[in-house]
């Protein structure tokens, strides 16, 4: 990492566009917004809450650090899908935490349209999937 561009690029292949943030903690933070807007499962949000949630970017940079790059596989519309957040630039730039810019193609619209990713069906407390219904990717 010693020769990499400053900043960190970040993104959910197929389904957000590549984006480059200048500090690690607003990257995981629009990352962490983003997976809250998916049907995931109790597993992968338990899993991806340690690497991009609240408190993550200590644990996400040493492990960047030690391995050079993180990648984490979910199953998602049919595919496996990899969430990669990278040391340097390279992609879309943004400054601030918000939710990443999603591909333009009928796999997320029809995500959006099926009306998927929490929007009642979250307990609300927490973010996680409420006991009336659990995902699975």
């Amino acid at each position: 990492m010693k020769n990499t561009p400053p900043g960190y690029t970040v993104g959910i292949e197929g389904i957000t566009e590549p984006t480059s943030f200048p500090a690690l903690a607003p990257a995981l933070s629009s990352l962490w917004q983003t997976l809250n807007t998916l049907p995931l499962g109790w597993t992968q949000y338990e899993a991806y809450r340690y690497f991009f949630g609240p408190g993550a970017a200590e644990r996400t940079e040493a492990f960047l650090a030690r391995d050079g790059a993180l990648q984490l596989g979910f199953a998602l519309l049919g595919r496996t899908r990899l969430i990669r957040v990278l040391p340097g630039g390279g992609g879309l730039p943004q400054l601030v935490p918000a939710p990443l810019k999603l591909v333009d193609s009928p796999e997320v619209t029809a995500l959006r349209l099926e009306g998927l990713g929490g929007r009642g069906s979250r307990d609300g407390r927490d973010g996680r999937p409420g006991p009336e219904r659990r995902w699975s990717a």
